[in-house]
């Protein structure tokens, strides 16, 4: 039985997951896909949703949500959350005004290309929310239905989940580009003693892993530096400078290594690369 009708804005990596995986659930209705903000379907798709999730990349929520939060959309009740990892739910509160209950909403897996049928890619995974509590409540009932679990973070915190999730899979993909070229060299973590925490990032990781033993290291790099993402490197840098002293120097050591991937793979050009770079090396020349 059919509880909900969702609306899912922008279909790249992980909005195609997400609509075979609200699909295989019976329980929500993908009511539509809005491709772009242009689509004449805009209205219409977004007056017969119950839940609509802004699946485009950082940049773009903003534009999202101010064309939503334009004249002629009735909002009054709907929820809505954005599945950015680094980025809170303060990027909705335009929508919160207009009557809309918002969370983030985001999915702790690796999404390295466009699905064309249900890859299962939610089953087993954490999903990190924070927001409105009624918001929360509702992407609880989501996961569940495709196969997940939620944990609330706190605001504040997210940033730093975000590093963790970057670690876990862009840098993953880094270090074994590593593996690759020594060859028999063995890489050997330890120092997790509180198993359960690492259980979040597990599935991240686990599928990262799968994905590099089935199309290599190269092919599954997906992260900031993969998306030429600098705005989210420069705020995960300036998060770390409150994090333990170790920490830094091992993300913009795998930080670099990652740009280097993401050049070999041609998701970036070496213009690209080397802006990413000097954001790096201005962080350097601060350490020195």
């Amino acid at each position: 039985m059919v509880l909900d009708k969702a609306l899912i804005i922008g279909y790249g990596k992980l909005g195609s997951h997400f609509n075979f995986a609200l699909k295989h659930s019976g329980k929500i209705e993908v009511s539509g896909i809005i491709r772009n903000e242009k689509s004449k379907q805009y209205p219409a798709i977004v007056k017969s949703s119950d839940i609509i999730f802004i699946c485009v990349q950082d940049s773009k929520i903003k534009s999202a949500v101010k064309k939503l939060s334009s004249k002629g959309f009735d909002l009054k009740g709907k929820y809505i959350f954005h599945t950015s990892g680094s980025l809170t739910s303060d990027e909705l509160m335009p929508l919160v005004s207009k009557g809309a209950i918002t969370a983030s909403f985001h999915p702790v897996q690796t999404f390295e290309s466009i699905a064309t049928k249900n890859r299962n890619r939610f089953k087993g995974i954490y999903i990190a929310v924070e927001g409105n509590p009624k918001a929360l409540k509702k992407a609880g009932s989501v996961s569940k239905f495709i196969g997940s679990k939620t944990f609330i973070i706190r605001k504040e915190n997210k940033i730093y989940h975000h590093i963790c999730c970057v670690m876990a899979s862009g840098f993953l993909a880094a270090i074994a580009r590593g593996i690759e070229k020594l060859g028999s060299k063995k890489i050997r973590i330890n120092g997790f003693k509180n198993l359960s925490f690492f259980n979040i990032y597990m599935p991240l990781a686990s599928q990262s892993l799968r994905n590099i033993a089935s199309k290599g290291s190269v092919k599954s790099l997906s992260g900031p530096a993969e998306r030429n993402d600098i705005s989210t490197i420069e705020k995960h840098l300036l998060a770390l400078k409150n994090a333990p002293a170790d920490i830094l120097p091992v993300y913009m050591l795998m930080g670099i290594e990652t740009v280097k991937l993401a050049l070999e793979k041609k998701s970036i050009d070496r213009l690209q690369a080397e802006k990413i770079l000097k954001v790096f090396d201005k962080q350097t020349k601060h350490l020195n």
